[in-house]
């Protein structure tokens, strides 16, 4: 029996990488060999070709180069939001300035230089954006046909009124600054004292101080306390606010209101009359009859209504229906838009104004001193200017009247006007003026008056 050795050769796959490929090292073993790839790489050396692997060194500077090229990007983008914020803030200053210049704001200012002693402030822009947290509707007070009311803090933190004025009349702009210096000088107890504006805005800003306790018309129609409305308090507010009103009728350049009404009559925390809502009204100019001024309906002057051409007697009617709202406490204008006015006329006419008096102040004692009230009221709402009293007489007739009810008594007030018991009243009455004289042009302006009265209602 013969043995048969079998040699066993080892072949090195390594020197014949066409049938054994490596991609990375090559190491021969017995009865194989091992492909792996070098240090430094990574991947299937066997498979494909090894990927050198970033050094540490590499790795920090890629990272460096990372971090500058963001940074670099972060600082281009806040360049660029700066530079858009710049341009927003010249094209901001650029309009604030052009503002300033339309609402007469440099005349203003050398007005101001030359009168040291004025007490009037000019507030940029910021002040007034800080004052009313950027014109918060949380901070409004009021709101009227000329413009808004917030509330808000002076620099020194003094309560105070600003009002964002709706509109200004374009052809009067260069002239408002030099109207808002005599406004300015207006200083009177029952008139809101203006202390300043901002002229940087589209439409101007005024500031006033501020008065605390609602209006006239809150404490007539709202106000649930019949305590805080006797007649004697009603007098006395609308004597002050007459006094007012004829205050500035006779300023050194008359100022006519255009808007008189009991929501424009504040009351101060003794219920003392504060006028206000007069700064975007005109100047009377002695060159021209200005009459872009718009009241509200229920208290427009008819007159007002045909020719508008507003006048100190168009404030006078206008405070005749605030006279009647004290009397009756009914609205100037219901919610079916009857006129107060008419019902009014309409019930002197019948002989029944008992009817419309407030069942509050409707006390025997009171009657007589009320049918005084109506009758004033009655020469206020005369068809024509012409025929009705100027409102310093209208102050002083007021006055007369309540001071006998504030010495709580009434036996002077049989020496107040003329005698007009409510069963007198007629309709003809409203012909006659406060002298007793009748105008001769009643009838010719009656017919034409009568649309104005009607669309009241």
């Amino acid at each position: 029996m013969h043995r048969t050795c079998i040699l066993i050769v080892d072949i090195d796959e390594c020197k014949d990488p066409n049938k054994y490929p490596c991609h990375g090292t090559c190491r021969n073993k017995e009865g194989g060999f091992d492909c792996f790839c070098p240090p430094g790489t990574r991947g299937n050396a066997t498979m494909g070709p090894c990927i050198k692997m970033m050094t540490k060194q590499v790795r920090i500077a890629i990272g460096i180069c990372a971090t500058v090229f963001f940074v670099l990007i972060i600082l281009l983008g806040l360049q660029w939001i700066k530079h858009k914020k710049r341009i927003i803030r010249q094209d901001l200053i650029s309009k604030r300035d052009a503002y300033f210049r339309q609402h007469g704001g440099q005349l203003l200012v050398d007005m101001m230089k030359i009168e040291n002693n004025i007490k009037f402030k000019l507030y940029c822009l910021e002040e007034i954006e800080l004052a009313t947290n950027n014109f918060d509707d949380k901070e409004i007070i009021g709101q009227g046909g000329q413009g808004t009311v917030y509330r808000g803090y002076d620099l020194d933190n003094n309560l105070v009124a600003i009002k964002k004025c709706k509109r200004i009349d374009e052809n009067r702009m260069t002239e408002f600054g030099q109207e808002l210096l005599i406004l300015s000088r207006v200083t009177h107890k029952n008139i809101v004292k203006l202390l300043g504006c901002s002229l940087h805005f589209e439409a101007p800003v005024l500031v006033y101080e501020f008065v605390p306790n609602k209006t006239l018309h809150y404490l007539i129609h709202v106000h649930d306390q019949p305590s805080m409305r006797t007649l004697e308090i009603r007098l006395k507010i609308a004597a002050e606010s007459a006094e007012a009103l004829a205050y500035l009728h006779t300023h050194n350049h008359p100022i006519f209101h255009g808007d008189v009404k009991s929501a424009n009559i504040l009351l101060a925390h003794d219920l003392s009359a504060k006028v206000s809502d007069f700064g975007c009204s005109l100047i009377r100019s002695d060159e021209e009859n200005l009459h872009v001024i718009k009241g509200t309906m229920g208290y427009l002057d008819p007159e007002y209504l045909l020719n508008f051409n507003l006048t100190d007697k168009s404030d006078v009617y206008s405070f005749g229906v605030v006279l009647l709202e004290l009397v009756t406490r009914r609205r100037a204008l219901s919610k079916d838009k009857e006129s107060l006015v008419s019902v009014f006329k309409d019930a002197v006419k019948e002989g029944k104004l008992v009817e419309l008096v407030d069942p509050e102040i409707a006390d025997h004692d009171n009657m007589e001193v009320i049918c005084k009230v109506a009758e004033l009221a009655n020469q206020c709402l005369a068809i024509t200017g012409a025929s009705r009293p100027i409102m310093r007489h209208v102050a002083e007739k007021l006055r007369r009247l309540v001071r006998p009810i504030m010495l709580h008594g009434t036996e002077e007030l049989n020496n107040v006007g003329s005698q007009f018991p409510v069963q007198a009243w007629s309709s003809t009455n409203a012909a006659y003026d406060y002298t007793g004289e009748q105008t001769s042009d009643y009838y010719s302006q009656k017919k034409k008056a009568a649309m104005s009265v009607e669309f009241a209602r």
